[in-house]
């Protein structure tokens, strides 16, 4: 997908495959609802953006006014404690959208979204995406029943960072994101990225990592998690 795309922060229509464009919006869950004719009036509006590896998308508080489709790379959605420890909401990938909620309200970002990886997106402002979605009543259905399973996972998260222990926290975070990968049974992260995702420092993760690999649960490379023994990590989590 970013071969579609010409590289830079912003671009117009030049170097820009809208017919293409338009045809990756039908696999996503927020756009493929649409008729092949709204998704190509959207491609026609979307704008290409490009961010490096760790570069801050937008900030939390900041004004909205874009939703975000990522073309390539991977992004982090997190949130700041009041103690400044940083909690991950949730990885973002190829295919997904983030910021949407700019399309229902005015109201500041809830979130701080950072590229994890150099990432290229496809940015649509909220008014020419509600002005779509204002005729298409099935469409708006879809997109709300999507939210809503949103914020069903979120909450599932707040609830791993109350009542789990950090193994169990930790464990089910290794699961939860192998899954969501695909089930390959390693994950590229650093374990800086592992603490912020379960609400914990590195050094604490890590005492837990090694013990896992003590156990035969995990093994650890160099910016990577290899998950051998998935049975043993289930056993670890526990309310």
């Amino acid at each position: 997908m970013a071969a579609l795309v010409r590289r830079g922060r912003r671009c117009e229509h030049a170097g820009v495959d809208v017919a293409a464009i338009a045809d990756y919006l039908g696999v996503s869950p927020v756009f493929a609802p649409l008729g092949p004719a709204d998704r190509l009036a959207l491609a026609t509006k979307m704008r290409s953006r490009h961010f490096q590896r760790n570069e801050v998308i937008f900030h939390r508080d900041d004004v909205a006014g874009h939703v975000y489709l990522i073309a390539s790379g991977t992004v982090k959605i997190s949130v700041q404690e009041e103690s400044g420890q940083e909690v991950v909401v949730a990885l973002a990938r190829g295919g997904d959208v983030f910021g949407e909620l700019a399309l229902f309200d005015d109201g500041p970002r809830s979130a701080t979204v950072t590229a994890l990886t150099e990432t290229m997106t496809l940015a649509l402002a909220n008014r020419d995406f509600t002005s779509v979605l204002e005729h298409s009543p099935g469409a708006m259905k879809e997109l709300l029943a999507l939210l809503a399973r949103r914020m069903r996972h979120s909450t599932g998260h707040i609830e791993d960072l109350v009542f789990l222990d950090l193994p169990g926290r930790v464990a089910k975070c290794l699961l939860d994101q192998d899954e969501v990968l695909g089930g390959g049974g390693t994950l590229h992260f650093t374990q800086e990225v592992i603490a912020s995702f379960v609400g914990a420092t590195r050094v604490a993760v890590n005492r837990v990592l090694v013990d896992l690999e003590r156990r035969g649960a995990v093994r650890l490379g160099r910016g990577y998690v290899e998950i051998t023994d998935a049975s043993l990590l289930k056993r670890e989590i526990h309310h």
